[in-house]
């Protein structure tokens, strides 16, 4: 009878620990999902952050004044506008392809 009782509880004792463990892990799986899911919303609300500030830069009467004067080539009436033409390409000289030197050679011994 006593070593039913110490199987038993060596059982018991076993079945806990084992149910510790699996419950340590996967509160550790959780939590590196947590601190994952945690950095990637706070690179979120940075980029947002980011953003929003540039919209507000983006939509200052300043600011929009220039975009729509780049756009239609547009100038105030004190302005002077240049103008610039396009730059020509540079012609491009290609230079025959030079003998082999077997070749050179040949025609200087071939040629006598």
């Amino acid at each position: 009878m006593q070593i039913i009782k110490k199987v038993i509880i060596v059982l018991f004792l076993l079945f806990l620990f084992s149910s510790l463990t699996k419950n340590i892990f996967n509160y550790q799986k959780k939590l590196s999902f947590y601190e994952s899911f945690k950095k990637d919303y706070e690179n979120e609300k940075r980029k947002n952050l980011s953003l929003k500030t540039e919209i507000l830069k983006k939509s200052g009467p300043n600011e929009v004044e220039k975009i729509i004067r780049n756009k239609l080539n547009l100038s105030k009436p004190e302005e002077t506008t240049i103008i610039l033409p396009e730059p020509s390409p540079t012609p491009i000289i290609i230079s025959p392809t030079p003998i082999p030197n077997w070749q050179q050679w040949l025609k200087v011994f071939v040629k006598n």
